[in-house]
Parts: structure tokens; C-alpha cells; sequence
């Protein structure tokens, strides 16, 4: 029997969720509940919700396939998902849909079959269900207290994980994981960013790929922006924000109607270029030439075809960069443009700090992958010590 992830939709709200059906369409109810308490009850955007469909619908395969309690694994069970994990090929086509196809199955690669932060992050999602499934009852605390090791910290609380307490001496670590090589994000040049903005053929996607370079906004928190939360003009006390200079307000709101859901809980406020301001004005005169579209409060709308003034749902903007990356014959993402704007400012900065704030991250820890040494700077240091060696 074999598990998928299901996107889901309220039939009361119209909101989205995922959960995890076997190959009848028939719900598993224990891993439902889990990801529902994910969205209602910790907060959690539906896009992680569908990062976990995805990693538990893996686990609960292979546990059906060895007979395995979902609830209550071992450590030699999840030893051995590991490793089947890494030894089988990725799922990544669904009978009856249009999806990339995975490597043969029948042939049998040298290679893992998932990196070691694949298979790390999937091994992290069982945990977490399985430390669920004990607060439920569904299994006994020793089950899940088995999987961890208590370790006890050596930074200042303020590097601490979301998640972890304020001053906690102590947290739990898994007993079984893999261990990630740490590698620069994948970014994008400033000539890229470029060439990407040329290939648009309309003012609105221009200025959508120009907002994600400019701000490090998430795709999400750009699609459920209200006209309300620009603050372009050089002063906004006239709206009551004493917030200096352009800017933006990026906030949550669980009744967008295109889904789009900002991952933090916490407002911020992101400053905003000239250069960003004159592509926004470009694009509001197009966008609000359409009668439909000027009546939304929503920032991007359909403005080309029907159903016009409708917000732009996210993987609509997927689809875009999909085409753009088509027309510019390099792979560009919208996440790709928020790692490049973080990556350009830790450079510039120095400062992690600003980083996490700038992007909205828990912890300062997640910003400090930007602060990576790129290859001019690194010769330029081994040059300049040369040079003060050899005068």
C-alpha cells in the first residue's frame, strides 16, 4: 500500500489544507489530525503543511510496507527508514497526472537516492508525528522520548531554534539523523535578475519579479499583500504609520482568498527602493486601467484575462518563473530571488541580525547560511595577505 500527500479544501471556509490518503483516497486519520493541529492550532503555513504531507505520506509507505507501527517506531526501525530513504528512488509522479518522472526504479544506482538534508528532514517530520502521536495517547511517552537525547546547549539563549525556550539549558536531539554538507542557497545575478525581468511581457509580472529581488519577500506574503501595506511616499503619518521613508507592511491573514498565507505569525516592515517604487507605479496604472481589478484590495490581481480583479494565487506566480525560465534557458524560482536579496545583504552587511529581520526568520541562526565567503572575496584575502607578506 502506498500514501500520498492530498491537498484539501473546507467545504465551510474554502480554506486549504493537506492530509494523507492510501491508494483508495481513504484518509489517514491519525496523520490528518497531526497537520491540522499544524495550521489551527501551532500556527504553521499551509505551505509547511504540504511539506510534511509530503515527507509522512514517504514514511507511512514504507511503515505499511514492513509492517511497521507508524505510531510507535523504533530506533532500528527508523534506522532502517533511513536507509530506505536513501537507497530508494524518489517518488516524483502520481498514476494519472503530469508530473516530472523519477529515475527507473529498477535500476540500481551507486549514488543516494536523497541527500542527506532530504532524508534529515524527513526523518525530523517522523519525530515530530511520533512525539504527536504520544501526547494523543496514541503510543507511550517511552516510545517517544526513546527517539531523543537530551543535550545541553553552549550558546546564548538568543541563537536558540524556534521552538526551543528562552534560556533552556537543555533540548532533545534525534538519536537517528543524517549529517548535511551546508551549502550556499541558490542564488541568482544581478544580470539574471535581469534577463528574467526582460522576458516578462507585461508590467505586472515585471514588477512581481522585481519586488522579490528588491524586498526577500516569500511568494506567499507577496501574493496576500493588500494595497494597504505599500507605504511608498517618502512620509505615511497621514495613514498613522510613523514609519520612515517607502516601505511595506507584510502581514498574515488567514481569509485571502487565494490562499496565500505569510509563514510568520509576527508583522514586519520592509523598506523599499526607488527603483522598486517606479516599477510598483508602472504597474498600477495598468493594473487599475481594468474596472475589476482597480476595485480590488488586493496588490497583484488578474488583469489579462478572466476572472479579472481576482488576487493572483501563488502557483500562478510559479507557473510564471516556470515560462521565464523557459524564455531566459537558466532555472529561476521565485524562493531563489528571496535568497539572493539575503545573500546580497549579508554580503554588503556583515550582519546577520539585519538578515533575519529583513526576512522575517524565528532565529538569527537560520540567516547565517547567507553570510557564505563567495570566491573574488576569498582570493582578494589570499592576495592582500600575499601582498602585505611580501612588503
Amino acid at each position: 500500500m502506498e500514501f500520498w500527500a492530498q491537498r484539501t479544501v473546507s467545504p465551510l471556509d474554502g480554506r486549504e489544507g493537506w492530509t494523507v490518503v492510501d491508494d483508495t483516497y481513504a484518509e489517514h486519520r491519525q496523520v490528518g489530525e497531526y497537520l491540522q493541529v499544524l495550521i489551527d492550532g501551532e500556527g504553521r503555513s499551509v505551505g509547511t503543511a504540504r511539506t510534511y504531507a509530503g515527507r509522512l505520506a514517504l514514511y507511512l509507505t514504507w511503515a505499511a510496507t514492513g509492517g511497521v507501527d507508524p505510531c510507535s517506531p523504533t530506533i532500528t526501525q527508523l534506522s532502517s527508514l533511513a536507509r530506505w530513504l536513501e537507497r530508494t528512488p524518489s517518488r516524483k509522479h502520481r498514476r494519472g497526472q503530469s508530473r516530472r518522472r523519477a529515475a527507473d526504479p529498477k535500476l540500481l544506482s551507486l549514488e543516494p537516492s536523497r541527500s542527506a538534508a532530504t532524508v534529515d528532514g524527513i526523518l525530523a517530520a517522523v519525530v515530530e508525528f511520533v512525539r504527536f502521536a504520544s501526547s494523543r495517547g496514541w503510543c507511550e511517552p517511552r516510545v517517544a522520548e526513546g527517539l531523543s537525547t537530551p543535550v545541553e546547549l553552549h550558546f546564548p539563549p538568543a541563537r536558540l531554534d524556534r521552538g526551543e525556550r528562552e534560556g533552556r539549558p537543555v533540548v532533545s536531539r534525534r538519536r537517528v539523523r543524517r549529517r548535511r554538507v551546508d551549502r550556499p542557497p541558490m542564488t541568482l545575478t544581478r544580470a539574471q535578475v535581469a534577463l528574467l525581468v526582460d522576458a516578462c511581457t507585461n508590467r505586472r509580472d515585471r514588477f512581481i519579479v522585481q519586488a522579490l529581488y528588491a524586498t526577500g519577500l516569500r511568494l506567499s506574503e507577496l501574493c496576500g499583500m493588500r494595497l494597504s501595506d505599500l507605504h511608498l511616499l517618502p512620509s505615511s503619518s497621514h495613514l498613522g504609520c510613523d514609519v520612515a521613508g517607502p516601505h511595506l507592511h507584510v502581514v498574515r491573514r488567514e481569509d485571502n482568498e487565494n490562499g496565500a498565507l505569510a509563514k510568520s505569525i509576527y508583522p514586519r516592515v520592509v523598506p523599499v527602493a526607488r527603483e522598486l517604487v517606479l516599477f510598483h507605479d508602472a504597474y498600477r496604472a495598468e493594473r487599475d486601467a481594468v474596472p475589476a481589478a482597480a476595485e480590488s484590495d488586493f496588490l497583484l490581481v488578474n488583469c489579462y484575462r478572466p476572472p479579472f480583479g481576482r488576487a493572483l494565487r501563488p502557483d500562478v506566480v510559479e507557473q510564471l518563473f516556470v515560462r521565464l525560465s523557459a524564455r531566459v534557458e537558466f532555472r529561476a524560482r521565485p524562493h531563489m530571488l528571496r535568497h539572493s536579496f539575503a545573500s546580497e545583504v549579508a554580503q554588503a552587511t556583515k550582519d546577520p541580525a539585519l538578515v533575519k529581520e529583513l526576512l522575517g526568520h524565528a532565529s538569527v541562526v537560520s540567516s547565517d547560511v547567507y553570510l557564505h565567503a563567495r570566491w573574488d572575496d576569498m582570493w582578494a584575502a589570499v592576495d592582500a595577505l600575499a601582498r602585505r607578506a611580501g612588503g
